[in-house]
């Protein structure tokens, strides 16, 4: 099957790729420690919190988003935490970037 053999040739060259590269050294950075990991996940646990309020129409909770603003000014202090979040923006953007190429040259259906 030709066409899976280009898309595992296509993760070798992402994960050779400058944005692969430094994701995986800034995820390693931030994986040493847990106190680092802990306000990542309650980072995502705030975050998809308020994402699930405003998607069902409620205002998120006060409390939530006060935590949050909390947890993103620990965060904005915080090196490596930074680091990892942009890294991660970086590489989800290469491919979306990816993923739009794909589906503009297979002219399949937008439903935007």
């Amino acid at each position: 099957m030709a066409v899976y053999d280009k898309a595992y040739e296509l993760a070798r060259e992402i994960k050779e790729s400058p944005e692969y590269k430094e994701y995986q050294e800034a995820k390693e950075a931030i994986e040493g420690s847990e106190s680092a990991l802990q306000i990542l996940r309650d980072y995502w646990e705030q975050q998809l919190s308020i994402q699930t309020a405003l998607l069902t129409g409620r205002e998120p909770d006060e409390k939530i988003q006060e935590s949050f603003s909390k947890t993103q000014e620990i965060i904005s202090m915080h090196g490596p935490i930074q680091r990892f979040m942009r890294a991660e923006r970086q590489i989800l953007t290469v491919l979306a970037d990816i993923q739009k190429i794909l589906s503009d040259s297979l002219d399949l259906l937008d439903y935007t």
